[in-house]
């Protein structure tokens, strides 16, 4: 490789890399609050915090990779703008398109792990990360007993904890009421008990020490009472609820099977078919809008030294937001909508962000090269007086 091309590519790696560890960081620090708070609510263990924010991973990945390869791009070129190394590289018979050739060799590179992020890593997470979310409010992780309050376990069996150790899982004060099918009743209470189920979640095991049973017959004519020091009782928890196989959403498809309904249905047999459609379309401009992106870094990034413009950047990342946002937020959803074809409502809205692109690009390459002839023409009036001056001088 050139070494013109590797210090294009170290100049533009550590932006890049910095920008897109920050907007990954800063998109999952908010999400992985809102995750413990989701969690703690349903007393689901800790560390499925961990695994349903590892399977956002690629969806945060998704958006930050864009937004990270863009700043990196601009930034770089801004330094080389600011430090004068643009100009002394333009003087070298380094033009702009070949300044861009190791760009576009790093950018495919991002565009194929995009296109591999959305079109099949991201439908798998999205489907796990849903899964998980049900297994916590089904309660497939564990029964949710809280402290202090009567839990109707089945239409049979009520139970209630006084007092519960967060780090043990040992409770304190129990009461458990359990009706028999004859229409009978037991009540158990006791001072201390271990609360655990069976690995299915098919039952709950408790394990009571000092307590008493008291057992009514159907009749409420004979009353048993038994007093204890230890005792162990199973009790039949209700059938969890089977989490839906992947499926129904675009969004849990990869391309492979996006292609396979479109090519099987129609709009007229199948209601997913607009939905499906507008998502393979998403699949295609998502990845492409990565060679877009370098001509609107580098119009963005390219300033003079002199009369550098803050606006520039700030203007740059408000385009690439709000395109981003119209395509997924507004064309997306119109075409799986069937309102309107993605080829006005997706395809358009890259097409206007493409020629946007080029007219910011083409007008920041004509000023930069206008501010460099400004420049030398600055200098000749001294050099010219000078020479003047000599001349008159002999």
């Amino acid at each position: 490789m050139p070494l013109i091309d590797r210090y294009i590519l170290r100049a533009v790696a550590t932006p890049l890399l910095l920008a897109l560890g920050v907007a990954a960081m800063l998109l999952m620090l908010e999400q992985m609050l809102r995750l413990f708070d989701f969690v703690l609510a349903e007393q689901g263990p800790v560390d499925v915090v961990w695994r349903m924010l590892a399977n956002l991973v690629p969806h945060y990945l998704g958006l930050a990779l864009p937004l990270g390869t863009f700043l990196g791009i601009m930034l770089a070129f801004r330094n080389l703008s600011m430090s004068s190394e643009l100009d002394a590289l333009s003087s070298s018979g380094a033009s702009f398109g070949r300044l861009m050739r190791p760009i576009y060799m790093l950018v495919i590179l991002l565009m194929a792990v995009d296109f591999l992020l959305v079109s099949y890593i991201q439908p798998y997470a999205r489907y796990t990360y849903q899964q998980i979310r049900f297994d916590v409010t089904s309660g497939a992780l564990g029964i949710k007993i809280p402290a202090g309050e009567f839990v109707q376990i089945t239409d049979r069996v009520t139970i209630r904890l006084g007092e519960i150790n967060p780090e043990t899982r040992d409770a304190r004060e129990i009461y458990l009421e359990r009706k028999t099918r004859d229409g009978g009743l037991t009540v158990i209470t006791a001072r201390y008990g271990a609360i655990s189920t069976t690995p299915e979640i098919e039952s709950l095991l408790l394990k009571l020490e000092q307590g008493r049973q008291v057992i009514i017959d159907p009749l409420g004519e004979q009353i048993q009472a038994l007093n204890f020091d230890s005792f162990d009782l199973e009790v039949d928890l209700p059938t969890i609820g089977v989490f839906r196989e992947r499926g129904g959403d675009e969004r849990e498809a990869t391309i492979n099977e996006i292609v396979a309904l479109l090519r099987a249905q129609t709009p007229e047999t199948s209601p997913l078919y607009a939905d499906y459609r507008a998502g393979l379309h998403w699949r295609l401009i998502h990845p492409l809008t990565f060679l877009i992106m370098p001509i609107l870094a580098v119009a963005m990034g390219v300033t003079g030294r002199r009369r550098a413009s803050n606006l520039k950047p700030v203007i740059g990342v408000a385009i690439l937001i709000v395109y981003h946002e119209i395509l997924e937020e507004w064309g997306k959803v119109v075409a799986g909508e069937g309102a309107m074809s993605p080829y006005i409502s997706m395809w358009g809205v890259f097409a206007l962000f493409a020629v946007v692109s080029l007219f910011l690009y083409t007008g920041s390459i004509d000023q930069a090269r206008a501010a460099k002839v400004m420049a030398r023409r600055d200098k000749e009036p001294v050099r010219i007086a000078a020479l003047q001056r000599r001349e008159a001088a002999e």
